[in-house]
This record gives C-alpha cells, sequence and structure tokens, in this order.
C-alpha cells in the first residue's frame, strides 16, 4: 500500500468500536482512523507502512534525489527516457 493509499482506503471506527475489536483491528493491516465524538484523534498503520513513510521522509531530505527524479520525470514527459548506465551509476 502506498502512503496515500493508506488514507484513502482507511477505516473510521469509534473508540467504543475499537474496544470492542481491539483484537480484530491489531491483527489487521487495514489503516484505521479512530474517531472520538466523530472526530478523528488517532492513525492507526501497519509497521510496514510506517517504515515506508519514514523512508519517503528520508529521501526528501535527499536535494540530489530529488533533482534526479525531477529529471527523470521531464524526460519520461517529453517521450525520453533514462539510459542504465545513468541509473546504474546513481545506485552505486
Amino acid at each position: 500500500m502506498t502512503a496515500i493509499g493508506f488514507v484513502k482506503e482507511g477505516k473510521y471506527v469509534g473508540v467504543r468500536e475499537l474496544r470492542t475489536n481491539l483484537a480484530k483491528v491489531l491483527k489487521s493491516r487495514q489503516a484505521y482512523f479512530v474517531t472520538d465524538h466523530g472526530k478523528p484523534v488517532k492513525a492507526m498503520i501497519s509497521y510496514e507502512v510506517l517504515l515506508e513513510l519514514l523512508e519517503i521522509l528520508e529521501e526528501l531530505k535527499d536535494k540530489t534525489l530529488l533533482r534526479e527524479v525531477a529529471l527523470g520525470r521531464e524526460e519520461y514527459r517529453k517521450g525520453g527516457w533514462v539510459p542504465v548506465s545513468r541509473l546504474k551509476k546513481q545506485l552505486s
């Protein structure tokens, strides 16, 4: 699941319902948004999604990587391609 996907596919659950179904919620890979009086107060996501989000945040700090992504997107939009040699060089 992508970072955006966990929000779009998340289920809203009230505090009382969460208490009743806590074991089921904890075993699920589904994202849950806990509400109190109809207002979201907590987000419950799987550990894997948390790690993915943290990795994305780390990547956003890398200015060189962001420039490469922007360049790749521009080349792709123009119908171009990115040489494997350049990608391989970046991964080394």
